[in-house]
């Protein structure tokens, strides 16, 4: 298994992703610290939760959370980011012993808005590229990605924006973001071994399975039909409440 906490970040109004999300995580992680960052979690005493101020901005959320997490590295995610299939802890585990060694920060577990793979010299694990600092591609994504946590709290500190509210705020994050990033030291790389494309911005990962599961709150049926029906019949979830796309 992997020494490292998987944290969550939510909000209330997605509660009823949770039961699936950590389900999943308890399925393939179960030795694993779980982390949930919130505004409310009603009867959820089996993880670690750290609550936010809801009138706070993503950003400033997420700062104030992070600083309560005591370990080196963590895997960050969000609620709809799901786990469908077993990961392979090897290949994380040898990753993870990387990122403790090298002058590397993070890396992101699938590939995500990346037009061309960039190989350093000398990587002692195959199939991870570089993720270059350029203005015209996201250096920093909300996607699941294994990272220091101090560096992580940095990204999310110094990039701030108090006025943005809302989940619209997220993707104006992810570009302010990638700007203080592509003008740091934080450097970062991604996982990629020729698997399909999903969608027209993701490729799948055998070395995380997970999807995307929710666009402007609905189910993404379009992509992950199959998943999707699989896991809503295990957790008996009726895809109709949300809606689907």
């Amino acid at each position: 298994m992997i020494d490292i906490p998987i944290i969550c970040y939510s909000h209330s109004s997605y509660s009823d992703l949770w039961e699936m999300f950590f389900g999943q995580v308890n399925k393939y992680f179960y030795r694993s610290k779980q982390y949930l960052f919130t505004d409310k979690a009603d009867g959820i005493h089996d993880k670690q939760v750290v609550l936010f101020d809801d009138n706070k901005s993503y950003p400033e959320r997420v700062t104030n959370c992070l600083e309560s997490v005591k370990e080196d590295m963590c895997i960050f995610m969000h609620e709809d980011m799901i786990l469908y299939d077993t990961p392979v802890y090897s290949k994380l585990y040898k990753i993870i012993t990387f990122l403790r060694e090298y002058n590397i920060d993070y890396v992101k577990l699938l590939r995500g808005g990346h037009d061309e793979n960039i190989a350093l010299d000398d990587m002692p694990i195959d199939n991870l590229w570089w993720i270059p600092h350029s203005s015209t591609r996201l250096s920093f994504a909300i996607q699941p990605t294994i990272w220091k946590v101090d560096k992580l709290l940095e990204v999310y500190r110094e990039s701030a924006k108090p006025t943005i509210q809302g989940i619209a705020a997220i993707g104006n994050f992810e570009t302010g973001a990638s700007d203080y990033v592509n003008n740091s030291n934080i450097k970062g790389l991604y996982w990629y071994d020729d698997e399909k494309k999903r969608g027209r911005h993701h490729w799948d990962s055998y070395l995380f399975p997970h999807g995307n599961f929710i666009s402007k709150g609905r189910w993404v049926y379009s992509e992950y039909s199959k998943e999707l029906t699989q896991l809503h019949k295990e957790y008996n979830i009726d895809k109709n409440i949300r809606g689907v796309i």
